[in-house]
């Protein structure tokens, strides 16, 4: 499987894309959400990382963004084919 952490937002108002937009947010990158602090990590430790810590990641990482674009619903927001776990078996074979 693929994964991903980073989101770009778009944001258009009557076609029009808005001022200050694409924004794009790298979940490798520290934040925090809910008093909770996720620390910086490189590729290899995300491509690596067990699934369990992942999605607890990848769901903190969701609220986060969320937190800073009002609106968004990230699940719902997503546009098929660019989700955060997909499956890739160019990049990704499974054996």
């Amino acid at each position: 499987m693929q994964r991903s952490l980073t989101v770009i937002i778009n944001k258009t108002l009557a076609g029009v894309q808005v001022e200050g937009y694409p924004r794009t947010y790298y979940g490798r990158n520290e934040f925090a959400i809910n008093g909770v602090a996720y620390p910086a990590i490189d590729v290899e430790k995300m491509a690596t990382m067990p699934v369990e810590n992942y999605t607890t990641r990848l769901n903190a990482f969701e609220l986060y963004v969320e937190s800073l674009e009002p609106g968004l619903d990230i699940n719902s927001d997503t546009i098929p084919g660019s989700e955060a776990y997909k499956e890739n078996l160019t990049s990704c074979p499974i054996e």
